[in-house]
């Protein structure tokens, strides 16, 4: 089986994340099932080049938001949208996520300092990727394994899940806007 292949090469790999999100693909867990990124995962997706592209795309956002609508003093719940990031520099996120989203979520007050505007930017990071095997975009033996996961599928024997993950911490900063 093609889906044991797999898991053997991610753990000769040494990647954690990739060989359990696979596990849980398999174990055919309940519909609507979440699976939580680890704290120690999730850093090391953020540390990626493509989630800090995105985290630093999701700030703009939020700073235009608060340029918009400057309401002094005044704390807003601003956020971006989802944010696609691409397959990149961590074999084991690659293998594990894919593409997957991240979007920053913040409490953002603007206050007028030397005649400008400033935002301190309270803000968490969050990370989304729905699991799955149903993409026809694979090549070469990568499609081999997905059509078999696919089927696996189908025939009730495994099951497509949510991925998520989110900063523990609040994060603070403070920009010019």
């Amino acid at each position: 089986m093609d889906a044991a292949a797999a898991g053997t090469y991610f753990d000769s790999q040494g990647w954690e994340l990739s060989s359990d999100l696979l596990a849980r693909y398999l174990d055919n867990k309940p519909a609507g099932f979440i699976y939580e990124i680890s704290t120690r995962h999730y850093i090391r997706v953020m540390a990626t080049a493509g989630a800090k592209a995105a985290f630093a795309q999701g700030v703009e956002e939020i700073k235009n938001q608060a340029r918009q609508n400057p309401q002094i003093g005044i704390t807003q719940e601003l956020s971006s949208v989802w944010l696609g990031v691409q397959p990149g520099d961590d074999d084991d996120i690659d293998h594990a996520l894919g593409h997957y989203d991240v979007a920053v979520g913040s409490d953002t007050t603007v206050s007028e300092v030397d005649g400008g505007l400033q935002a301190e930017i309270i803000y968490k990071t969050y990370v989304y990727e729905y699991y799955n095997y149903d993409k026809d975009s694979e090549t070469g033996p990568l499609s081999v394994v997905n059509n078999e996961m696919r089927h696996l599928e189908e025939a009730g024997w495994a099951r497509s899940f949510r991925v998520h993950g989110e900063a523990e911490l609040l994060f603070r900063r403070v920009e010019k806007l």
